[in-house]
């Protein structure tokens, strides 16, 4: 298999069935991907909403018997993956039906290369656009397509990060980080009242804990 998307979620019921069905509605052969929703133990009705698409071949949920946060559950999905690349999309994103093709193309063309980002676009509740945003500059920790066997050779994301996963992996795997970026805006980031990133006490604390873990200084 050559692509898996692996979707994690916690209580976005209300958005997850937009997000699987722009992953299921790829433009790429079904038997060459799949789909694998790893719900961190949700209490709202997103399990109603993952058996919906039970009956898709190339589509899979794994369930958390506890809350761990988004890198172990990330993890979760990528142990358990078949593709040869993978991507992450997060719950309350969705993606452009072409996505998979131009990322992997991308990777089959440039051995060189670690993973590769593609820009996105920031959308509101109501998929307005709202800007372009260039994965170089402004990167996240979704839309990017890596290779599994580099991913699992070289080190999954840290347990311990709930937020900033992304980053700390890119500090810790520096020397074999080679990122490409594909500049086209392929990945759509909605902007609402629970995003992650609006949390920002918890985002000071993984920062302070990445320079923590990463600094020169540190042993």
């Amino acid at each position: 298999m050559k692509a898996s998307i692996i979707i994690t979620s916690y209580n976005y019921a209300q958005y997850i069935e937009r997000s699987i069905r722009s992953c299921l509605s790829q433009k790429f052969p079904e038997d060459q991907f799949e789909v694998i929703v790893v719900d961190d133990a949700s209490t709202d009705n997103t399990i109603e909403i993952l058996e919906k698409f039970s009956s898709h071949k190339n589509f899979r949920y794994i369930l958390n018997e506890k809350n761990v946060g988004v890198a172990e559950s990330a993890n979760s999905g990528i142990k358990a993956c078949f593709g040869r690349y993978f991507i992450r999309v997060d719950a309350d994103d969705y993606i452009h039906d072409q996505l998979l093709f131009l990322l992997s193309f991308y990777l089959e063309a440039n051995h060189d290369a670690f993973c590769v980002s593609c820009d996105y676009w920031l959308v509101d509740e109501f998929e307005n656009k709202i800007k372009r945003k260039y994965a170089e500059t402004d990167p996240v920790s979704c839309g990017i397509m890596y290779r599994t066997d580099l991913i699992l050779k070289h080190g999954l994301y840290d347990p311990r990060f709930r937020h900033r996963e992304e980053e700390e992996l890119r500090h810790r795997l520096a020397e074999y980080y080679r990122a490409h970026h594909l500049r086209l805006p392929l990945y759509r980031y909605r902007m609402h009242d629970s995003n992650k990133t609006k949390d920002t006490d918890a985002l000071a604390k993984y920062f302070d804990f990445i320079n923590e873990l990463h600094s020169p200084d540190a042993t």
